[in-house]
């Protein structure tokens, strides 16, 4: 099995492409936490994959919580892909103090987050999405052998980055306070029901942040049809993106 965390569909779509390469099933760990706390077992010759996106050169804290509940029966396969804008920093490092993979790869995929960036020109997210497929074609077969592996892309001051600022983004930057939302809402209520963390509730149909931090995935302000979504004043006139390529959602 392998599981996933997507907030605008890239580790979705890597999640999926690589489980049509290896006859295998893609499950969104969103959905298996709906209802509290999941354990699951791999069993003895079993193949496990985590996929998710770098939050600031670490995994989110619903992957983290996620696998802390994972067990690995005596000669499981364990694997795990990241996805990022560019590096991945210590992440996969700090991930495997709490699971144990014999594996690990990161995918560079297009930027989604608003909050700090643009979004990439639909050239380079050709070209990020066309080299990911590339890559995924080894993986898999890398995969299928059961390979041990590490081919991830840190980055400069790794390691100052993983351990200093991936701890002030899960404290600070995850506030909800700056969320917004402006009269173009025609209260779908899409973003209520995609949020990983149920941050958003809705009120006469319009979203209402109802918790102090979410978990950043970007997928309310990204997904809005509208774009009514907004977070502070940077991203009024910046892009908005959703992996459409493939098997996404």
């Amino acid at each position: 099995m392998i599981y996933y965390f997507s907030g605008t569909g890239n580790s979705k779509w890597v999640a999926e492409e690589l489980a049509l390469r290896t006859g295998d099933e893609a499950q969104s760990i969103t959905g298996l936490l709906r209802d509290g706390p999941t354990e699951v077992f791999a069993a003895e010759g079993a193949s496990i994959g985590i996929v998710f996106p770098v939050y600031a050169w670490g995994a989110p804290l619903i992957v983290e919580d996620f696998c802390k509940n994972i067990r690995l029966g005596s000669g499981a396969y364990a694997y795990a892909v990241c996805t990022c804008g560019d590096e991945a920093g210590r992440a996969m490092h700090h991930l495997k103090n709490i699971f144990a993979y014999q594996s690990a790869w990161s995918l560079v995929m297009p930027n989604n987050y608003i909050m700090g960036f643009d979004v990439d020109s639909p050239e380079l997210e050709r070209k990020k999405i066309a080299q990911a497929r590339e890559q995924l074609q080894t993986i898999a077969q890398m995969i299928l052998s059961h390979k041990s592996v590490y081919d991830v892309h840190e980055g400069p001051a790794a390691r100052l980055k993983t351990t200093l600022v991936r701890p002030m983004f899960n404290t600070f930057a995850r506030s909800t306070s700056s969320f917004s939302v402006d009269d173009s809402c025609d209260a779908c209520g899409l973003c209520a029901r995609i949020c990983p963390t149920q941050a958003i509730s809705l009120e006469s149909g319009r979203p209402v942040w109802v918790k102090k931090q979410c978990a950043q995935c970007t997928g309310c302000i990204n997904r809005c049809p509208k774009r009514a979504i907004q977070y502070g004043a940077g991203t009024a006139k910046r892009g908005r993106y959703v992996m459409k390529t493939g098997h996404s959602a």
